[in-house]
Parts: C-alpha cells; sequence; structure tokens
C-alpha cells in the first residue's frame, strides 16, 4: 500500500525540511564557531580556568618595569632604533667592549658565532627605575621584620633564658627573574665586643627557620629558647639574614639587620614580651665580573652566548682555598612566565684559577615569539669533586654558585636589561659587556 501525499501534506513535509536544516544551520553558527553566545556558554568553565592560570602566572611573575620588544622596532623588519638608546658598532679591526671603569682590556679570541659587525653596548639606560614586585610596591619602603624578645631569669643559677620569636617579614625584594621567593631567615647570636687579643669567632648560635614558597610576606611564628646568663646578655649582638632558595644557584641573600640587645629597652626587667619591629638594609654583594657575548640569528632562530672570561672572582665565600675552586660557567634558559627550565649548557671548568678564560660559546635554539619571554640565567660556579683518602678523584659532589646574571626583557637589573634589547635590535651582531655577578 502506497501512502500518498496532498498538497497540504507535501508543503507540511517542506516545511519541516526547511525547519530542521535552519535549526542545524543556527547550531553550527551560534555552538560551533568561537565568539558566539552558545560556544562561550559551552565553553564558559575552561575559560574560567585559563583566566585563573593566567592571572596566576603574572602574580608570580615578578618584575617591576617590564619592556615590550612589541614596542621596539626589530632590525630585520627595517625600522628605525629607539631614540632613547644609542649603539655604537665597529669593524672587527677594533676593540669589541669598550673600556670601563675598575675593568682590564676586554679582547678575546674565539667567537665562533660572531661575524664582522660587532656592538658595543650603551650604558645608557632605556627604561624607569625598578620596583617591589606584584606583592610590594616601591613606595612601601623597605622590608620590616616583627620579632620579640623575652628575657626569664633563674634567680637560683644565675642563668636565664632569652625567648626569640620571629613573627613575619613584610616586602621582601623580588629575584632578578621570573619567580616567586621562597624565603627563610638566619638568626646568628655574636658578642659585641671581644678581647683585644682575639679576633671575633664564629658565632655563638645560629638559628634558621622554616622556608616557606612563593611569598613576598612571608609569616614564620617561630619560637627559639637559648640559655643565657644576665650579665652576658648586654654583649650579646643578633644578626637576621633573610635568604631565598632558589633551586638555580645557592640560597641568594636578599637582606639583613643587626640588632645590639644593650639597646633594647626594659629587656631583663619587663615581664611581657618586647615586642621589635625594624627594618631591613637590602644587601647588593658582588663576588665577581664577567665577561659575555650575546648574538641573536633570526633566519636560525638561534641564540649564541659566548662567555669571555671572569675577573676579580671572591672565590673564598664558596671555598677555602684556590686549590679548590675550579670555575666554570652555565646557562640556564628559562620561562619568563612559569620560571621553569627549558635548557642547560655548560662550559669547561679551569683549575684553580682567580681570572678564568673561557672563549666557549654556548648556542641555543630560540624563535622571535620567545623573545619576549624567555630569561636567560648565567651562572658561575664552581666544580666540587672530593678525594679519596688515597688521594684519587672520588664521587662528584654538589657543585657551589659563586654568583649569577639575569637577561631578559622582564629582569629587574637595568643593565641587564639593556643589554637584552640590544642584542634584539642588532640581530647577527655579537652585544658583548661585562656584568657583575651577584
Amino acid at each position: 500500500m502506497v501512502f500518498q501525499l496532498g498538497p497540504w501534506g507535501k508543503v507540511l513535509v517542506m516545511a519541516i525540511g526547511a525547519t530542521v536544516v535552519m535549526i542545524t544551520l543556527i547550531v553550527v553558527v551560534c555552538f560551533v564557531g568561537p565568539g558566539c553566545w552558545g560556544y562561550e556558554w559551552m565553553h564558559r568553565v575552561e575559560e574560567e580556568r585559563r583566566r585563573r592560570r593566567q592571572a596566576k602566572g603574572q602574580e608570580n611573575y615578578v618584575a617591576g618595569d617590564t619592556l615590550k620588544l612589541s614596542d621596539y622596532g626589530y632590525p630585520w623588519k627595517r625600522t628605525p632604533l629607539p631614540s632613547s638608546a644609542s649603539y655604537d658598532t665597529v669593524n672587527s679591526a677594533g676593540p669589541i667592549v669598550g673600556r670601563m671603569a675598575h675593568h682590564r682590556d676586554s679582547t678575546y679570541s674565539s667567537m665562533s658565532e660572531a661575524t664582522d659587525n660587532r656592538s658595543i653596548l650603551s650604558v645608557k639606560s632605556v627604561t624607569t627605575e625598578d620596583s617591589c614586585g606584584t606583592d610590594c610596591s616601591a613606595n612601601s619602603g623597605p622590608p620590616v621584620l616583627t620579632m620579640s624578645l623575652t628575657y626569664v631569669a633563674n634567680e637560683e643559677n644565675g642563668t636565664g633564658r632569652l625567648i626569640i620569636y620571629i613573627k613575619d617579614v613584610k616586602c621582601l625584594p623580588p629575584r632578578e627573574y621570573a619567580g616567586g621567593l621562597e624565603p627563610y631567615l638566619v638568626l646568628q647570636v655574636a658578642r659585641t665586643t671581644w678581647p683585644l687579643h682575639r679576633r671575633a669567632g664564629p658565632p655563638l648560635h645560629q638559628l634558621r627557620t622554616r622556608t616557606l614558597r612563593h611569598s613576598f610576606n612571608p609569616f614564620f611564628d617561630q619560637t627559639f629558647v637559648l640559655d643565657v646568663k644576665r650579665s652576658e646578655l648586654k654583649e650579646w649582638c643578633l644578626k637576621v639574614t633573610a635568604y631565598d632558595q632558589d633551586k638555580y644557584t645557592n640560597a641568594t641573600e636578599l637582606c639583613e639587620v643587626n640588632l645590639a640587645l644593650k639597646d633594647v629597652k626594659n629587656l631583663t626587667t619587663a615581664k611581657e614580651a618586647v615586642i621589635i619591629s625594624c627594618n631591613l638594609t637590602r644587601t647588593n654583594r658582588e663576588t665577581g665580573d664577567l665577561l659575555f657575548g650575546v648574538s641573536y640569528l633570526p633566519t636560525a632562530q638561534r641564540l649564541s652566548i659566548s662567555v669571555i672570561k671572569a675577573g676579580n672572582l671572591k672565590y673564598l665565600q664558596i671555598v677555602d682555598s684556590i686549590a679548590n675552586f675550579n670555575p666554570y660557567v652555565r646557562v640556564v634558559q628559562l620561562n619568563g612566565s612559569t620560571g621553569r627550565s627549558i635548557k642547560r649548557k655548560k662550559t669547561a671548568f679551569k683549575h684553580g684559577t682567580e681570572c678564568p678564560e673561557f672563549n666557549e660559546t654556548l648556542t641555543f635554539d630560540l624563535n622571535p615569539n620567545q623573545l619576549e619571554t624567555t630569561v636567560f640565567l648565567v651562572l658561575l660556579c664552581s666544580r666540587n669533586v672530593s678525594e679519596d683518602s688515597d688521594g684519587q678523584m672520588g664521587r662528584k659532589c654538589k657543585d657551589k654558585c659563586l654568583g649569577k646574571v639575569a637577561l631578559g626583557s622582564h629582569v629587574l637589573g637595568e643593565r641587564q636589561r639593556d643589554h637584552w634589547l640590544s642584542v634584539i635590535q642588532n640581530p647577527r651582531r655579537v652585544v658583548s659587556a661585562w656584568h657583575t655577578l651577584k
């Protein structure tokens, strides 16, 4: 039996078909393509997660004044250099790096990635002052330590107890490159006065707080108790130093404060704890100088770091003698947003020298899209190898880092940012400069 539609039935079927087609088009247009309300509604959860990750990455990223390379023209796009900086170029017969104060001659022999056109880094600044980071603005002042001291005397034997309570530290200075701080405090107790025939010896006591991760305002809430006589209490001096536990280098000293207990009023007579709030002084300890050149090849998408030599190295901070000092340079490529390591390379080590000459080139693959976010950490380390009882070289111990230099468009160091910007604006040329290790 064949079912036949009348004229109105055919119209109804055509209307139903047209309706299905229209609904299909609406679904495709409103739910498949990005930008439509249906697509945005279906992906609202994923978009919210992406925004949270992006906001978290910006919070963890510490930079005072960040440079956007898009604000400056790239030479291979045939755009002029910014007027706020000046760069000089010389041929291969001339000096490579201009003479600087307290530096020696900076000529070097071998740079495999160098070309005949080389640039001298201008000392003129391109950016403004650095700031303290996201959790601490530049106008908030120096870091502040809050602690309390309590002295409990024992009248029977004349020996009492000094109770040191460490509460928190506000506004710690940020790292020179991306990533949050991992701070901890070291407390050293020493005598303020020593006999004339004796030198100041090691600290009487050395204490350490726990390490807190990703905090510029760490809240420690820790208590330490020390036995001390009342007569010796006024001779004590308490030194508190804040460190950053950096996994790529040794612990970096951030700031410190010295507190003589004789200056604390009513310490031995007060029945309650004496609350102390003091400013920490930022430390800027220099451990030496390092000369290296950087060049970028946009066509090959390769960045080369030519490590030349180092000088004025204060090696006694990490080793006990020059014989145990085996310097080498390690370069770590970091993701500027997350602070994670991408690639690591290092030079050969030199044995027992205060002014090592490396003359090695380390290359890294780097596409133009990564120029604004990538950070290079240049570390000067000392190779540490233990010796057996018979004098033979034994197992390799953990190397010690003497100092570091961070290069990138978002690092806090003004000279380091200028060096990086000059490299980007002078492709296929080696831009060399002395940098101070910290």
